[in-house]
């Protein structure tokens, strides 16, 4: 880390910040003393909020942050590191922002809001995060976002081993939209759309309902080594919908719709599935590789290529499904397995559904 030569004053904030003149962190600081901001800040170096510190962010605040590069990687190192408690309460109205100090800004022009070991109740409400290299990181802490959008990063928000709600936020135009480790998650609300990568998570617990994961350019959301509890969410035209490796769920009243390649891919993972509309997606609506669980209910009609593909040594029973209007002879035909290619385990499709089961289309705002 350079050495700076600071040719002003270090401006050090013991109350609220004037909003004439920004406040400015020149180098290596910390915080101390329970803090207010308040109008302009700029961050030209790195910023530590103290172990017992309460940093709070009132509304209308904008945080700009100057860009350094020591290592010559492209990514930008100043940044907030947060071993109090964070609070950056915004309103819709006056919400607060934290962005390049840059007249041409770009992704990971500045680093992170970091909570490192803030196991207190930090919350973000009602926040623009920007042109980071990851908007908002935790690692063994305690956050809620609410009503926040995260934009132009490299990632969009990324923790380990935190426990983490988030709630009606926005989670769009990043390199990596959502990713996490070894957390407690709770989504509900959320929108990921129009990233690289959507939501990717390993070794987690995740509970997701109402939320929108769409237009993302490659997996919509993945899973490994989780749990997952996914309920009247819209996972739509990303190139996977949902991926499932190794893990367990429960995915009931979901809208799985128009991605590129499989609406759902479980891989060594022990499910239910109950009352999806699985429609649309353009190889398959559920690839299968020896998974296990319930698979009752669901809406298999109009994918593309396949309704279901067992690549899997497994059997698969489907049964009590909605294959659409026809004979066993024509279902036979959207599905691949064992009958096609030697070796792989059958699906048991036998009494499918009569009619076409109820769907939660008031809460996915799904027209027919």
């Amino acid at each position: 880390m350079r050495i700076f030569l600071l040719a002003t004053a270090l401006i050090f904030l013991n109350g609220i910040a004037g909003a004439a003149t920004p406040l400015t962190y020149i180098g290596e600081n910390t915080v101390y003393e329970d803090t207010v901001w308040e109008g302009e800040v700029l961050i030209d170096g790195i910023l530590t909020v103290a172990p017992g510190v309460t940093l709070e962010i009132r509304p209308g605040t904008v945080i700009r942050f100057t860009f350094f590069d020591s290592n010559e990687d492209g990514i930008g190192e100043h940044e907030i590191f947060v071993q109090g408690i964070f609070l950056a309460r915004g309103t819709a109205e006056r919400p607060v922002v934290f962005t390049s100090a840059g007249s041409d800004p770009r992704p990971g022009f500045w680093g992170a809001l970091n909570m490192m070991a803030s196991e207190e109740n930090n919350r973000l409400e009602h926040c623009i995060v920007e042109y980071a290299y990851r908007g908002f990181h935790a690692h063994f802490a305690r956050a809620e976002l609410k009503n926040c959008l995260f934009r132009f990063n490299v990632r969009g928000a990324q923790f380990q081993e935190s426990t983490v709600a988030i709630e009606q936020c926005r989670i769009e135009r990043n390199l990596n939209g959502l990713q996490f480790r070894n957390s407690e998650v709770t989504l509900e609300r959320l929108t990921v759309t129009d990233n690289h990568w959507g939501v990717r998570c390993v070794y987690s617990d995740v509970a997701m309902n109402n939320c929108r994961i769409e237009g993302n350019l490659i997996n919509g959301m993945s899973l490994r080594d989780s749990n997952l509890q996914a309920r009247a969410n819209r996972i739509s035209g990303n190139r996977k919908g949902l991926y499932l490796q190794r893990s367990k769920g429960t995915i009931e009243g979901n809208l799985l719709a128009d991605n590129s390649e499989h609406g759902i891919f479980l891989e060594e993972s022990e499910c239910e599935l109950a009352a999806n509309r699985i429609t649309g997606n353009g190889r398959a609506g559920l690839r299968l590789i020896d998974s296990s669980g319930r698979i009752e209910g669901n809406w298999l009609a109009g994918n593309g290529e396949y309704a279901v593909i067992n690549d899997g040594t497994e059997d698969a029973a489907l049964g009590s499904n909605w294959w659409g209007a026809l004979a066993e002879e024509e279902i036979s035909t959207l599905i691949r397995d064992g009958q096609d290619r030697q070796g792989l385990g059958l699906v048991d499709f036998s009494a499918p559904l009569a009619h076409p089961p109820a769907m939660t289309t008031d809460v996915l705002n799904v027209k027919e």
